[in-house]
């Protein structure tokens, strides 16, 4: 099994305007997002990982409002600059350990323990005080793998179990939630002489009573497409470069008001400790 420590450098910050869609808005965003991923071996078909992250908006700028007000003074920034629900230098981190048990040339499962802390990108409405969200996530994972002549492909699917922060300043009257989900993700690799083309795609579907908030398509909250070309430069290091698009729904009592589209330059760089 290969061991792995990537660094993904996601590069720009812009802000582009907002689209009208079927009569909901879609905005776009980029950002910066550094990563690492640095795995070891426990032994025969045990590898261990540790995967981490941060997203970040390296100077303030303001996301555009959805139509309903009072929906973005409870969710997220206001439209003009020095509203205080404005982004500042927004840095969101992750991190998760992973165990990973191989059991066979097509088969893996995978648990893992993962910390995201999410800052509120702007005061809460009874508080000027900016403060950040922690989520704690275990999650088990059953991943296929195929061979094939010419192409590599897998799919997976993992089960989160997700422990969510509601408030810190400990005023709402529920401190967490408890917000499963299910996660799919399909992808293809096929090679390129000495390098490799890799696609693959992830959508998110909420498990949680009550997260169809009107309608059972609003479980469908997320989803993660990339396309990265990559290219071995010895038996212990790989790099690969391609972009990746990351959009989230935005809801209110009422259901979808449209989609944030997060577009990011993608650059990882895989290291094998034990062929480096």
């Amino acid at each position: 099994m290969l061991r792995r420590f990537s660094i993904i450098l996601i590069s720009g910050a812009c802000l582009l305007p907002t689209l009208h869609v079927n009569g909901q808005q879609h905005i776009h965003l980029a950002g910066t997002m550094p990563t690492v991923d640095l795995g070891v071996s426990l032994g025969e078909g045990w590898y261990l990982e540790n995967y981490s992250f941060a997203s970040i908006l390296p100077f303030e700028q303001s996301r555009p409002s959805f139509s309903q007000v009072q929906t973005m003074q409870d969710y997220g920034p206001g439209a003009e600059r020095g509203e205080f629900r404005s982004v500042r230098a927004l840095v969101f981190a992750y991190t998760e350990f992973d165990l990973t048990r191989t059991l066979s040339e097509t088969w893996s499962v995978t648990g893992s323990y993962t910390h995201e802390w999410v800052p509120m990108t702007s005061a809460l409405v009874w508080t000027p005080q900016r403060y950040t969200r922690d989520e704690h996530r275990v999650w088990l994972q059953a991943k296929r793998m195929h061979q094939g002549e010419r192409l590599l492909w897998w799919s997976r699917t993992r089960w989160d179990q997700r422990m969510i922060e509601n408030d810190p300043f400990h005023w709402d009257q529920d401190d967490w939630s408890w917000r499963p989900r299910v996660r799919q993700q399909f992808g293809a690799s096929w090679p390129l002489g000495m390098a490799f083309l890799t696609a693959s795609a992830e959508v998110f579907l909420e498990a949680w009573d009550g997260a169809d908030l009107t309608q059972g398509a609003d479980r469908f909250r997320e989803s993660w497409t990339s396309l990265q070309f990559s290219r071995q430069f010895n038996e212990g290091v790989k790099w690969e470069v391609g972009p990746l698009l990351v959009s989230w729904k935005q809801l209110d009592a009422n259901g979808s008001l449209g989609w944030a589209h997060y577009w990011y330059l993608q650059t990882t760089a895989f290291i094998n400790l034990t062929r480096s």
